[in-house]
């Protein structure tokens, strides 16, 4: 046997499991710094859920219309919007609406922590949670909305708006569809995780006004 077999041999006896330890680490090191660096960043994160079916092109059309009332919060030159879809089936004599509804509930009970701070929701999902505490009332925190746009005073009625009527996309949700607006979830005052949830919340109250006063 070679110096060099045998000395890798002897490295490989003794430093067998150094070496996994740390080459695991180096991988995942590399896997978490490629995704930070590739990571997108979005100016707003805004989630749907319920049965409405949504192709491609509306999809399309949804990024393109937000793009009328988000900003470039961020200030990178670009706005860029994270809009995600969570099934959620209101025909309850659908085979499959006790397990989908189920998976939807169970995500949402994690909402408080979620990125997304404006909801489209179907008014059965609204009600599973209106209690909670977890939505902040609109029409304290946006002055002369319709009376008859608004379902309760934390939901607005998103078909009504003049922004759904006008905008490709957004014009195709149920007529019942209702947009809320979540609370900032606990953390310590002043603290960064702190600073970080009270501007994005901000930029979404923003957008929220935006889609509210939106050909008023």
């Amino acid at each position: 046997m070679s110096k060099a077999l045998k000395w890798i041999d002897n490295f490989w006896y003794h430093y067998k499991w150094t070496f996994i330890i740390v080459v695991f680490f180096l991988v995942i090191g590399i896997i978490l710094t490629f995704q930070l660096i590739t990571k997108e960043d979005y100016d707003a994160y805004i989630m749907y859920v319920g049965d409405t079916t949504i192709p491609d092109t509306m999809y399309q059309d949804i990024l393109d219309s937000l793009e009328n009332v988000v900003k470039d919060y961020d200030e990178n030159g670009e706005i860029n919007v994270n809009f995600q879809r969570l099934g959620f089936i209101t025909d309850k004599e659908n085979e499959l609406a006790g397990s989908v509804n189920a998976s939807a509930t169970s995500y949402l009970a994690s909402m408080a922590v979620q990125p997304q701070y404006l909801y489209l929701l179907e008014p059965e999902v609204y009600e599973i949670f209106a209690d909670s505490g977890i939505f902040l009332p609109i029409s304290e925190l946006v002055t002369d909305v319709p009376k008859e746009w608004l379902y309760d005073d934390s939901a607005v009625f998103f078909s009504k708006t003049n922004y759904s009527r006008t905008n490709a996309g957004v014009d195709g949700f149920d007529d019942d569809c209702l947009l809320v607006i979540k609370t900032m979830p606990y953390a310590r005052p002043n603290s960064s995780k702190y600073l970080s949830e009270k501007a994005s919340y901000e930029h979404h109250l923003d957008i929220l006004k935006q889609i509210l006063a939106h050909g008023n």
